[in-house]
């Protein structure tokens, strides 16, 4: 199923095996297959915690393909959870809150890591221990805990938000939470459960109140204790029976899924002087990890390239998360194919091939004159589309064909890489239907060709004519469907097809930057999004390659270079052998789109992690594929290794590639040295050289000679399944090499490159104060202690330069600022003081005599002023009793407001 370029320089692999004086050059390839350490390597690309995670939006994902679980060390222990099939809006089945771990996180030793080759977040420090995981094999988070003390009592709350009306239930050592949500469009029902139990001593459930409930005990004897949270899907009916079935805790095999899944996933390491080429390293890996985490269910995870599954955030996400966009699919599935973990893609297959005869309906009622199955670009989970309607005006999506087509190459190459012919077959219906579909949309033209009329280029041109995605489409699927049409006796389609691909306009030519170059449509309507329709022809359509002199002008001139992180501009430039460029992309995107240290991205440049509420994982994809195209290309017919592969970048990878081979390079200075062949079927395998002008052979596993010394540009391997081949120069052959596995070490430190991270760096922790505490909102709970470099919102990145002397240490109440224009409640922030306290509010100097709210005459001006790099804020005081107390909203003028205020709270 394998092959496998194989070999590299001392320098390369050195690090990886045993100490040697020697400078023979070393490979991993040996005995027909490379040999790897797939612990190590996975390793390398570990999470770091040099500190907790105390932020929401630094929480590390873990999942199981249809639970997911987002961790971070808020108020002790923070996990909310989030199964991918409670729609309509994806709401949270709730978060785990354990107290009792913020010893652990406020420890002066402490060191946290998540393991990706276990799929665990493993936190040490003051002796305690605390590993938590979702089960690769059943909806639950497991959080086991030793060292704790056993004479304390703990307490592990379950809780909602306001705005959620879930039914409790506490009965023996079982809490439990459960909400249903009614789909009025569809009229379906879905809904979660979240159980807790422990296995602990002197456990027992309590409903806190109607949006909490809690589990009190006391660890085991020895320190240790085990919770477990189950989320299956609910529907309604007996809350107490659920939940005792969700937490039945069977034996596991979560480690050996884990292990087995990387076992098989297609490996890649990569060394430079700079870090840069392991940053990127680290980015494929924790996509690799994304998916087996997150698409293992009958439903993609992902909407708008948003994975709702490792949400933070509560309920909050951008999009409609009842919806998907296939043009924020594709990447992913792209992507699995490559890293040799094409099952991962099944869930999207699923969707739309579950939905077909909906999709077939849509179509007969929205597209006039249509004929067959038009996919939508935009289709609800209910089978609902938006898209592929000519009834309405033309929009975003409303006109998009080519999401059909690309449905249509998806399911041929998969089909091509796996070898699986029952999805093939229960696949040709709606591909046979797409083509269809194309056909009756094609209109005769006075020039004698077919055209597209009145639909839309991408989300680019919205009323347009013979768009290159779907000119492009056609060129791809119409041969395609029409061999298999052929082959199941419908030799009328296959007909019409073969005719209709003779008369498709040619892509029409602009000038653009002085040069020709491909337009986007036959029309220069103005654009609506930044999408490169013209761009496609290369990929995911493969119409041209690196010779094409027009295609490399397009790209040059392309009018929009990866401006958002769903831009393929670096598979574009690997398919153009455009080395420098890949790696400048790559870099780029890491700036521009990377901002989360869990390696999840957003949606558009300029934007901070503190102010964003969704995890995107589509650059995880683009990435990903650029990465394989960059090191093995076989689009063409022609596997091409290192066409593109930086040569500052040292690299041992592998690719999987169509017929089920593998393709694995070490590159050391953009130069393979060998290349190795495991093949997955029976097949003629014509492989460029990458050595030109040097003379190469093949030989099998057993040393005897396939293909006999050669300086041809491509040399012709015929191959038989399971069997594996070596592609050798002649003058250094594969004897040559001396033999040390691919492996790694763990990775010790939080990684950068330039001002983006992966990992959490230490910081400062929320300040435990006994003088204070917040109430509501909760969004402001966490405490901060003043001193310059202090963040003075949640949801911004300002901070404190300057403070007056009595302030510094003291503690802060942060603002939202994101409120900055609420005028109520009188309310809107409580405090609990148990003492006497002199209270502190700093203003924007804007509201002055503008929107300052009336509740500030009650404070007194100090004449002081605290510095900020948002504002210098002017400062007022007030002397309170002990007690709680309330503080209205930042404005008292509807609209206006500019900056939120920010509290101290110091003792009296």
């Amino acid at each position: 199923m394998l092959i496998t370029l194989l070999a590299t320089s001392t320098g390369s692999l050195a690090a990886a095996g045993p100490s040697t004086t020697s400078d023979q050059p070393t490979t991993a390839w040996h005995d027909g297959a490379l040999r790897t350490d797939p612990a190590g390597l996975v390793s390398r690309s570990d999470l770091v915690q040099e500190g907790p995670a105390w932020r929401p939006y630094q929480a590390m994902p873990l999942g199981n393909g249809v639970l997911g679980a987002a961790v971070w060390a808020e108020k002790g222990l923070s996990a909310q959870l989030n199964r991918v099939d409670t729609f309509p809006d994806l709401k949270s089945a709730g978060r785990l809150v354990v107290p009792g771990l913020d010893p652990l996180m406020r420890a002066t030793d402490y060191s946290g890591r998540l393991a990706l080759y276990d799929s665990q977040l493993v936190q040490h420090g003051g002796g305690i221990t605390a590993r938590s995981s979702v089960r690769a094999d059943a909806d639950q988070f497991v959080l086991e805990v030793t060292g704790a003390d056993p004479s304390k009592q703990q307490t592990a709350d379950l809780k909602l938000w306001p705005g959620r009306t879930p039914t409790t239930s506490a009965a023996g050592a079982v809490a439990a939470l459960a909400e249903t949500f009614h789909d009025s469009a569809s009229g379906s029902i879905t809904g979660a459960v979240a159980a807790l139990t422990a296995h602990a001593r002197d456990v027992s459930a309590s409903v806190v109140d109607p949006l909490t409930v809690r589990l009190s005990f006391r660890p085991n004897i020895d320190g240790s204790f085990r919770l477990v949270v189950g989320v299956p899907s609910y529907r309604g009916g007996d809350l107490r029976a659920a939940a005792k079935r969700a937490v039945v805790d069977s034996r596991t095999n979560h480690l050996a899924w884990w292990h087995a899944f990387w076992a098989k996933a297609a490996p890649m390491r990569i060394r430079s002087a700079d870090g840069t080429g392991e940053y990127v390293e680290n980015l494929r890996t924790l996509q690799l990890y994304t998916m087996a985490a997150s698409m293992r269910g009958d439903v993609p995870s992902t909407h708008g390239a948003v994975v709702r599954m490792f949400s933070s955030a509560q309920d909050q996400a951008d999009w409609a998360q009842d919806s998907y966009w296939h043009f924020n699919l594709r990447e992913l599935v792209s992507a699995n194919l490559g890293a040799g973990i094409a099952d991962l893609n099944a869930p999207y297959f699923r969707f739309y091939l579950d939905r077909a005869e909906l999709m077939r309906e849509w179509t007969r009622t929205h597209w006039i004159g249509g004929q067959g199955l038009c996919v939508p670009e935009f289709l609800r989970y209910d089978g609902t589309g938006d898209g592929c309607d000519n009834t309405s005006e033309p929009s975003w999506v409303t006109r998009i064909l080519s999401s059909g087509p690309e449905l249509v190459h998806n399911i041929w190459q998969q089909y091509r890489y796996t070898g699986d012919k029952a999805l093939l077959n229960r696949s040709y219906p709606l591909m046979r239907d797409v083509a269809k579909f194309y056909l009756s949309a094609l209109t005769p033209g006075a020039d004698g060709l077919l055209h597209l009329e009145h639909v839309n280029a991408l989300e680019v041109q919205w009323d347009t004519s013979d768009p290159v995605p779907d000119l492009a489409a056609m060129r791809v699927i119409f041969p395609i469907v029409a061999d298999l049409a052929s082959s199941r006796g419908d030799t009328a389609l296959a007909t019409q097809l073969r005719d209709a691909l003779g008369k498709l306009p040619p892509f029409r030519t602009v000038q653009r930057g002085g040069e020709e170059v491909l337009a986007w449509s036959g029309t220069d309507e103005a654009a609506h999004n930044t999408q490169n329709p013209e761009m496609e022809a290369l990929w995911p359509w493969g119409l041209f390659d690196e010779t094409s002199g027009l295609m490399q002008a397009t790209y040059r001139q392309r009018v929009y270079p990866q401006d958002k992180d769903w831009g393929m501009d670096t598979t574009w430039a690997a398919r153009l052998g455009l080395a420098d460029e890949v790696k400048r992309l790559l870099l780029k995107g890491i700036q521009d789109f990377q901002i989360y240290p869990n390696g999840f991205t957003v949606h558009r440049t300029g934007q901070e992690a503190v102010r964003n509420h969704s995890f995107y994982n589509e650059w995880g994809g683009v990435v990903t594929t650029g990465l394989h195209e960059a090191l093995v290309q076989s689009y063409d017919g022609v596997v091409d290794v290192a066409p593109a592969w930086p040569k500052d970048w040292d690299v041992s990878g592998s690719v999987q590639i169509e017929g089920g081979h593998r393709i694995s390079a070490e590159v050391h200075d953009g130069v393979p040295n060998l290349i190795g062949i495991e093949a997955g079927s029976r097949h003629t395998l014509r492989v460029r050289n990458p050595w030109p002008g040097q003379q190469v052979r093949v030989i099998d596993s057993h040393g005897r000679t396939v293909v006999s010394p050669t300086s041809a540009e491509v040399v012709s391997v015929a191959v038989a399944p399971h069997a594996s081949y070596t592609v050798e120069r002649v003058a250094v052959p594969l004897s040559s090499f001396r033999f040390v596995p691919l492996t790694g070490q763990p990775a010790t430190a939080v990684k950068t490159v330039g001002s983006r991270m992966l990992g959490v760096p230490a910081s400062e922790p929320p300040l435990l104060s006994d003088l204070v505490s917040v109430r509501t909102p909760e969004k402001l709970s966490n405490l901060v202690k003043a001193q310059p470099g202090a963040p003075i919102y949640v949801d911004r990145s300002y901070t404190i330069t300057d403070l007056p002397a009595e302030l510094t240490g003291q503690a802060l109440v942060q603002g939202a600022n994101d409120d900055s224009k609420a005028t109520g409640p009188d309310d809107y922030l409580t405090l609990n003081l148990t003492r006497p306290a002199t209270i502190y509010v700093a203003f924007d100097p804007r509201g002055e005599n503008v929107w300052w709210p009336s509740w500030l005459s009650g404070f007194t001006r100090t004449g002081e002023t605290v510095g900020t790099t948002d504002q210098r804020l002017v400062l007022f005081k007030r002397e309170v009793p002990a007690g709680p107390l309330a503080l209205g909203a930042n404005a008292s003028v509807p609209n206006k407001g500019n900056s939120t205020y920010i509290t101290f709270v110091a003792p009296s």
